[in-house]
C-alpha cells in the first residue's frame, strides 16, 4: 500500500482523485493541482480555463446544455480550495 491509497488526495482545483503519478502535471507529487488544471511548467491554469475545461467535460459526460452546467460548475469551484 502506498501513501495515495490511504490519503486518497484530490485536486484542489476541479476535484480530480489523485490517485497515480499520471494524474499530476510532469509528475510532481506535491503538486495540489491535477494534469488537467495545469500548464505545461505544473502551475495552475486561470479559473476561466479551468471552468470552460470542465464544462466541456460536463457536458460530454451528462448531455446537458451549457446554461444548465455553467450553474453547476460555478456552485462547485466555489467549494474549492484553489477558487475560494
Amino acid at each position: 500500500m502506498n501513501i495515495y491509497e490511504v490519503i486518497k488526495m484530490k485536486c484542489e482545483s476541479c476535484g480530480m482523485p489523485l490517485e497515480k503519478a499520471d494524474d499530476y502535471d510532469s509528475r510532481d507529487l506535491n503538486n495540489k493541482y491535477c494534469k488537467y488544471c495545469t500548464d505545461e511548467n505544473g502551475n495552475l491554469k486561470s479559473k476561466e480555463k479551468v471552468r470552460e475545461g470542465m464544462m466541456q467535460l460536463r457536458m460530454k459526460v451528462t448531455g446537458k446544455l451549457r446554461a444548465q452546467v455553467e450553474k453547476e460548475i460555478d456552485e462547485y469551484m466555489k467549494k474549492m480550495p484553489a477558487w475560494k
